[in-house]
């Protein structure tokens, strides 16, 4: 047999299966795709075990003796929330019940985020009372500087006083030593006159007779001791007065530095209290993040369709767990490989048939909705007339009814184009 025979035997059986191609589509190998949502535990915040294995730096003072922290608390994994667990408590659905879309399937136990929340309402109480006393503390520096300005103006009523009191006392030690002078000058006079005493007194004479000069110079006499301890009580009066003065004038001072200090402490309040007020602001977050945990301890269906897995009560999830597990009750989608050759037979919207030996009638419509970007390896879980070694292309198609999940099937597609013929370049 010569070369020319040789490749017209081997061309034959190609050609034969290219002309063998079905006219009315193409058929592939496909499987109902299993469409579920799961439905996770949520994160909910409660004391956690240290379980901070490196996450964090320790903080907190370090014990000499043991040479360990104080604190050795993660904030990662807190905020991950290991070492914690989400209890369940009561069930709302069974395998394989209908539910809707925000029906409650499960509940879980909130008994830490009561704790947290009355402990964060009272944290919460606490700061607004906080601001509270601060205004109180406020208007009580207003008393009180009231009450240093009465002060204030009694000082200055008693200065003026003083002052009034030394201006009369000036004025009676200058009558005071007036009057001692005009008797020490008439002493001087009378102590002359009983010294060179004439023997006869003129006629109409104002000088007193010689038996009376004694008695006048005595009380002379008497009268200066009687100014001079007037004027050294005056003397004694205006020491007085001057101590007091200082003292008034000292505490005057005092009193204008107790109102400085009760503005920068009224300034200190205004500060304090604006902190606070931030604070219980800051304090409400807490309530509310308790409230939105507690409103997650209800979990919800996220989608309509039957439950294929739940949770039990008393069960244990670590955040994040599966708590059940929904099919959405929606028509099915079906996944096939095809080879670049039938791919090249096919366009996205494509009409097709889905068929299988336990599907009555003629099969179910579906329609081209995916094509892949890129040639892979088909699973070997996957049912496919294609080798698993041979690169493949994805496409799904979206049926028309809901189909068993798994299920292999027969896809018939109506393709675009025709097969393409069995020229060298497309063998």
């Amino acid at each position: 047999m010569n070369r020319q025979l040789l490749v017209a035997a081997a061309l034959a059986p190609a050609l034969w299966l290219a002309g063998c191609a079905t006219p009315s589509g193409l058929v592939v190998a496909g499987t109902v795709d299993d469409t579920v949502t799961s439905l996770a535990a949520p994160a909910l915040g409660s004391p956690a075990v240290n379980l901070d294995a490196g996450f964090g730096d320790l903080t907190g003072p370090t014990s000499p003796v043991t040479g360990r922290t104080a604190n050795a608390t993660s904030a990662v994994a807190s905020a991950l929330g290991l070492g914690t667990s989400v209890r369940i408590v009561t069930v709302g659905a069974a395998v394989g019940d209908t539910v809707r879309a925000g029906q409650v399937l499960a509940t879980a136990d909130t008994r830490t985020q009561a704790a947290q929340l009355a402990a964060a309402t009272a944290d919460a109480a606490v700061a607004k009372a906080q601001v509270g006393l601060l205004g109180d503390a406020i208007d009580t520096t207003y008393d009180k500087q009231a009450d240093i300005e009465d002060a204030k103006d009694t000082v200055r009523t008693a200065i003026d006083k003083i002052h009034a009191g030394q201006k009369h006392l000036r004025a009676a030690e200058r009558k005071a030593r007036a009057a001692r002078a005009d008797l020490v000058t008439k002493l001087h006079a009378m102590e002359a006159l009983a010294a060179n005493y004439p023997p006869v007194v003129p006629p109409g004479s104002d000088i007193p007779p010689e038996a009376a000069l004694p008695g006048i110079i005595a009380d002379l006499k008497a009268g200066i001791r009687k100014v001079d301890a007037g004027l050294k009580k005056i003397d004694a009066l205006q020491a007085k007065l001057a101590t007091g003065l200082k003292k008034a004038r000292s505490g005057l001072r005092k009193l204008e530095d107790a109102t400085a200090k009760v503005t920068d402490a009224r300034g200190n309040l205004r500060d304090l209290k604006e902190l606070a007020a931030l604070q219980a602001e800051a304090m409400t977050v807490p309530i509310d993040v308790v409230r939105a945990q507690v409103t997650l301890a209800e979990m919800t269906s996220p989608v309509d369709g039957i439950v294929v897995s739940i949770a039990r009560p008393g069960d244990q999830l670590a955040p994040g767990a599966t708590v059940a597990t929904v099919r959405e009750q929606q028509p099915s989608t079906v996944t096939a490989w095809l080879s670049p050759a039938q791919l090249a037979q096919v366009c996205d919207g494509d009409s097709a048939l889905v068929t299988a030996d336990w599907i009555t009638g003629p099969g179910v419509p579906a329609t081209l909705t995916r094509i892949s970007t890129r040639a892979d390896y088909p699973p070997t879980s996957v049912p496919t007339d294609e080798v698993h070694l041979t690169r493949a292309v994805e496409v799904a198609f979206t049926a028309t009814e809901q189909l068993p999940a798994g299920a292999p099937v027969e896809i018939t597609i109506q393709g675009c184009r025709p097969s393409a013929p069995a020229t060298n370049p497309n063998r």
